[in-house]
């Protein structure tokens, strides 16, 4: 078997988290609002998670760059004969967020009940990487976020001219707010209340920062940016050299960086109006809104029910991978998520726990479905938004 060692950490892109920085360790979770309108979503990196995702209003998220290390070789499923198993590896981000527990629970769940596949989780630079190296045809599967999937696909931002659409969607599980953390002293209730003032917009070279600085920008708000690396920026906004930042949560609870940093400094959220949103929304649509209700996270953190920023992240596979296989992988991950399934992708991330993955899916568009996800869906009778239909059917 080939071996090949896995390309380094991928600086990310566009904006935030889920698809920004790696996940922190879950708070419970509520299951999610019911979505305003199908957003068409973008990335981020994940934050620590938290429990189930509420419904889209419309928006997107991307996990953390983790360490990388060689990974055993998997490629893609044309040319496999009859009888052999389709090696798959799977871009599960950093080995210590979240996403990783979740792909290791669901690559055992699928390895012992799809007999055509091997999965194999491996630890990778995000949604990002996992985009690049399907592309380049070295990974099979993996984790992937709207803010990066909805423009890749796309050919926007900074995909302009270089689309990736070798990606399928099996299903989406969780949507991500992107938190815009002040110190609850400061009274900063609104974006205006930034402007001249110290604000980290994201980690630094994180899709997050990319995409907040654009909303700002956006409105006419000017901060004085303090560019720092995730443990800076929340150092900073404890040592108050910055009034806050922007830190993606996992699911709808709070991540275990911001919840340290706000049992040291109070902490509150800013919130959008109803105009500010839908303007993101023209700007960028793949980004989501979801709303944060008071004291959701913590006691009185956020202070007030909010609309926030969100990204969605979903599990995805080659084109290549066969339409039974990629049925069966859908079905499987799909129902051991219902009451009457094995939950073991809920005891491994709870955030997961009583969240309806079909719906989920079929509420929070993002790029398209692998064939044999739709003809899971369509067995179901889910019905499906045209944009979700892939080319290749």
């Amino acid at each position: 078997m080939r071996t090949f060692a896995m390309l380094a950490v991928i600086g990310t892109i566009v904006f935030s988290t889920a698809c920004g920085a790696a996940p922190a360790a879950p708070a419970p979770a509520a299951q999610p609002a019911k979505p305003a309108t199908a957003a068409q979503p973008a990335a981020a990196q994940p934050a620590q998670p938290a429990p189930p995702a509420a419904a889209p209003a419309q928006s997107a998220a991307q996990p953390t760059q983790g360490a990388v290390k060689p990974q055993p070789d998997a490629r893609p499923a044309a040319g496999v004969k009859p009888g052999e198993k389709i090696r798959m590896l799977y871009g599960a981000s950093s080995a210590t967020s979240s996403w990783y527990i979740h792909a290791a629970a669901m690559s055992k769940m699928w390895n012992a009940s799809v007999p055509e596949i091997e999965v194999t989780p491996t630890e990778n630079g995000g949604c990002l990487d996992t985009l690049r190296r399907m592309a380049a045809g070295e990974m099979q599967s993996g984790i992937y976020c709207s803010d990066l999937g909805y423009p890749a696909w796309h050919g926007i931002d900074d995909f302009k001219d270089k689309p990736i659409q070798v990606q399928r969607i099996l299903f989406s599980h969780t949507v991500n707010p992107q938190a815009w953390l002040v110190r609850r002293e400061a009274n900063i209730t609104k974006l205006e209340d930034l402007n001249g003032k110290e604000f980290t917009a994201g980690a630094k070279g994180t899709a997050t920062e990319k995409q907040s600085m654009a909303i700002l920008d956006m409105f006419g708000v000017k901060p004085r940016y303090v560019q720092a690396g995730l443990q800076d920026m929340m150092q900073s906004i404890r040592d108050k050299r910055s009034l806050g930042g922007v830190k993606g949560q996992v699911g709808m609870s709070i991540d275990a960086a911001t919840q340290e940093l706000n049992l040291a400094t109070p902490l509150d959220i800013i919130g959008f109006t109803a105009e500010q949103e839908k303007k993101v929304l023209e700007k960028l649509p793949y980004l989501n809104f979801v709303t944060v209700e008071k004291d959701r996270l913590a006691r009185d953190f956020p202070s007030r029910t909010v609309r926030v920023p969100a990204i969605v992240v979903s599990v995805i596979v080659t084109k290549d991978i066969p339409e039974e296989v990629a049925y069966k992988l859908t079905k499987a991950a799909i129902e051991d998520n219902m009451p009457s399934g094995q939950g073991l992708q809920a005891a491994a991330f709870t955030q997961m726990k009583g969240v309806d993955f079909a719906q989920f899916t079929v509420d929070w568009p993002v790029t398209p479905l692998h064939k044999g996800a739709v003809r899971y869906f369509k067995e179901i009778r889910k019905e499906l938004k045209p944009s979700m239909l892939p080319p290749d059917m």
